[in-house]
């Protein structure tokens, strides 16, 4: 079997090197590895930021960074270091029959937050603008129409434990959210973080306010929307829905375009 072998590869007397793909063969997996990280440092060196040097204020001999430098860290420190879930927070399901959302999930604290306390980052995939759908929230929050125009996450096929918050709404003894959205930068990108406004307790669920556009396009699709509520004709709030385009919104954004041109052009001066 040996010299059969031999006689498929050319026989290994017959030839000084091993074929290319022999050669492969027997490449070491730690070599391998070694490639592997070298194909990722090259992706990750094609995420381009715009210099700091002419960020008034900073010191010219002092690095900036969008992201901790871990070349010190010990494999041991970073196993430490790493999160694979989000801390402090446990998916449970709803069985209270008065609330909203019984039978379904929630998210409740298994820790004690205080005001101010960040939860995490709501994750999941970016998607472009007018992209609508009930786990979307954008990365602007300027309060303008335009907003809605500019990439957001949506959490409806990926996200994390974040995506379980429920609205507060006809929740037993809740009076409002108890949490909120807060955009930030991360990593050197826009990121949605929530975040405690008031004091949670272990145990306690944790409770959005999904926002007036959210129920108005609710109401809409469920064609029942009672009397003064948002979009029905009878209050002084338009129907602006997601899927609606008005001659404001696409000057809001017409001047919002203007305003990045004119930004990039002056960064490029």
């Amino acid at each position: 079997k040996e010299e059969e072998v031999k006689d498929e590869v050319g026989g290994a007397g017959e030839c000084e090197e091993e074929p290319a793909c022999v050669q492969a063969g027997r490449r070491s997996p730690r070599l391998d590895r070694g490639r592997s990280q070298e194909k990722k440092a090259k992706r990750a060196a094609g995420v381009r930021f715009k210099s700091c040097a002419s960020l008034e204020g900073w010191p010219g001999e002092i690095s900036y960074t969008h992201t901790p430098d871990m070349s010190e860290v010990t494999p041991a420190d970073k196993r430490l270091l790493r999160q694979d879930y989000v801390p402090g927070v446990s998916i449970r399901r709803v069985t209270d029959t008065a609330h909203p959302a019984c039978g379904q999930n929630g998210l409740y604290a298994t820790i004690t937050f205080g005001v101010g306390d960040v939860l995490g980052e709501y994750t999941g995939k970016v998607m472009p603008g007018h992209w609508g759908g009930e786990y979307v929230t954008r990365l602007w929050n300027t309060g303008a129409n335009s907003d809605y125009y500019r990439p957001g996450v949506d959490a409806q096929k990926m996200g994390n434990e974040l995506r379980m918050i429920n609205d507060y709404r006809s929740v037993p003894g809740a009076t409002g959210p108890n949490c909120k959205f807060s955009r930030a930068a991360i990593r050197g990108f826009r990121a949605a973080l929530i975040v405690a406004i008031l004091p949670i307790a272990p145990n306690e669920e944790f409770l959005l306010d999904y926002g007036e556009v959210y129920w108005r396009q609710e109401l809409m699709e469920a064609d029942c929307l009672p009397p003064g509520s948002p979009g029905d004709g009878s209050s002084g709030v338009k129907e602006a829905g997601v899927s609606a385009v008005l001659p404001s919104d696409l000057e809001a954004l017409e001047n919002d375009l203007r305003e990045m041109v004119s930004q990039a052009t002056e960064g490029n001066d």
